[in-house]
């Protein structure tokens, strides 16, 4: 199999799989540190363009502290948002870092906008928080950054599998996906950046493939809080297009303002709630919902575009609503499931349970804890998801090089390789099969409904997890007709992977919390489910167990427990 594809071993100190926003921050971060260690950036297209951050809005959450205290928004954000479920600590260490991030942003070569006086142009997007805008080439600059400073990047290369040596990482397999040789790259250090996982439902959303997260699963890394991968967000029915705060003005058939029944006070995003009033409209005949604008609900607001000044991004977002205005000749909304599932465990630097192995952005926003009760990104805050990325990017920086540092070249084990070679390649060797998408549509049957992943019920859960397993079982005879359609067939499994993690958890978690909704248990319980939820793959089955939130050593504690 090596021969007929061609085979390359590479050495590097520091291996980073993932060219975006958060995979390029922690390149720089180690390099700026440590400017005599190597540092490899792998990327499965092409960093620079990859994952999430120049693919849409391009906001970045803004904390005024000169007005607010990390400690103050960290209670706000614990009562309001994360329901309990979340690191404190953590959480201050992102705010009270909020200005620095930036800072170093611009230093990088982003564009942010700014005041005549210095100060950063901010609008408010909740009572504790802001948004300021950043131009779509912010990947573009740190790409030039990274490469100016000596990080080497190999394009065109996914990772499949992670290599370890006596728990301890080793380094990771992949293969071109252009001529299909086979990559060993021996590494004393691994930052996993490859995002979360969105079903590709959503188009601006569609690179979060979940692939880092099953490599993880797969080498033995413990994943936390993957039942809280069911994000939705409220899009035009014909264009697909996100209507951001569009919960503010919703109302029923019956011209019934029905954003007054699940909320009374501004909120910095969509609450769960809201797609649970979209469900139960459509369900009692009341639906279809729409939007109605300088109404109770508050007005639509002039366009960012109008605000900030991003020549990069314009022509952009100019074609894209050119499109939506087309086709929308309505504001009738409908939620459309993201997921953003991103479940990595890790520790305050951004190590995993597999010392030496690092996760950052969305690959481990929920696995970090820091968020409490919601999804990855914008995880209920506007712009915290660009913003957390580089937190996590600078916050591994220290101990993955300390950790290179440590420890000698590490050998690749031959077995795992050898396994790698046969997983990866499986889909080119099938005489016949199914295809990618007939197990990517069939997982998207599953997630797809809020039913089922939003407002659930135990025999909807168990319903979709069914459908989730006949995909599983479909997955397996998956046929690739070249080594694009491989990785196809490799993101597909990883969707069912996750789609099964999340369905199985949401059946342990009998309660309502943040972001997650239950119908048959809607209230939260702190005496019984103050806990994480924990996955990790034993000798091949998928071994779930709960741990105590460790909230007496942190300020904010609930008061019923």
């Amino acid at each position: 199999m090596i021969v007929e594809y061609g085979h390359e071993t590479k050495r590097t100190d520091v291996l980073v799989i993932g060219g975006g926003i958060g995979g390029l921050t922690a390149a720089v971060s180690i390099k700026e540190r440590a400017p005599e260690l190597d540092v490899l950036i792998v990327e499965k297209q092409t960093a620079g363009y990859s994952g999430k951050a120049n693919k849409g809005g391009g906001v970045l959450q803004y904390f005024d502290l000169n007005r607010i205290k990390p400690e103050e928004f960290v209670e706000y954000h614990v009562k309001a948002i994360g329901s309990y479920l979340g690191d404190q600590e953590l959480l201050a260490k992102y705010v009270s870092m909020n200005n620095f991030m930036l800072d170093k942003l611009i230093e990088w070569g982003a564009k942010l906008p700014k005041n005549a006086d210095g100060t950063y142009n901010a609008i408010p997007t909740g009572p504790m928080t802001a948004m300021i805008g950043v131009d779509l080439d912010i990947t573009l600059k740190m790409r030039r950054t990274a490469e100016r400073i000596g990080v080497q990047i190999i394009d065109k290369v996914a990772v499949s599998d992670l290599l370890t040596a006596d728990g301890t990482i080793a380094g990771a397999t992949g293969y071109s996906i252009l001529d299909g040789t086979f990559y060993v790259i021996a590494a004393k250090a691994v930052v996993l950046a490859t995002g979360s996982q969105n079903y590709r439902i959503g188009s601006m959303w569609s690179s979060g493939r979940g692939d880092g997260i099953a490599a993880a699963y797969r080498a033995g890394a413990e994943l936390r809080n993957v039942e809280f991968g069911n994000f939705a967000q409220l899009v035009k029915v014909r264009s697909h297009e996100e209507v951001v705060f569009g919960e503010n003005n919703m109302y029923n058939r019956l011209g019934e303002f029905i954003t007054k029944n699940f909320r009374t006070t501004p909120e910095p995003d969509i609450n769960s709630n809201a797609i649970r009033e979209w469900y139960l409209a459509m369900t009692s005949g009341t639906g279809p919902v729409h939007l109605e604008y300088d109404e109770p609900g508050g007005s639509e607001g002039a366009p960012l575009i109008k605000i900030w000044d991003r020549p990069y991004g314009q022509t952009f977002w100019r074609l894209n609503n050119e499109r939506a205005q087309a086709v929308d000749t309505d504001l009738e909304v409908c939620p459309m499931l993201i997921g953003e599932q991103s479940p990595v465990r890790v520790e305050h630097d951004m190590q995993t349970t597999i010392p030496g192995l690092y996760a950052v952005g969305d690959v481990s926003y929920c696995g970090s804890a820091a968020p409490g009760a919601v999804p990855a990104p914008p995880g209920r805050n506007r712009g915290s998801g660009i913003l957390n990325a580089v937190f996590a990017g600078i916050s591994c920086a220290d101990s993955a090089v300390a950790h290179c540092k440590s420890s000698a070249m590490p050998e690749p084990d031959e077995e795992q390789i050898s396994g790698s070679i046969r997983r990866v390649y499986a889909p080119l060797e099938r005489k016949s099969g199914c295809t990618a998408k007939d197990v990517i549509r069939k997982v998207q049957s599953a997630v797809g409904p809020m039913e089922n992943s939003v407002y659930m019920r135990a025999d909807r859960i168990d319903a979709a997890l069914q459908t989730v397993l006949e995909a599983k079982e479909l997955a397996k005879t998956m046929k690739a007709v070249d080594f694009h359609d491989m990785l196809a067939c490799h993101e597909a499994e990883a969707m069912v992977l996750s789609a099964e993690m999340h369905f199985r958890a949401s059946v342990m978690r009998k309660e309502s919390r943040g972001w997650f909704l239950r119908e048959d248990y809607p209230e939260m319980d702190n005496k019984n489910w103050l806990k994480w939820i924990v996955v990790k793959n034993s000798d091949g089955e998928m071994k779930f167990y709960t741990e105590d939130v460790p909230y007496k050593k942190w300020p904010v504690q609930p008061q019923d427990v």
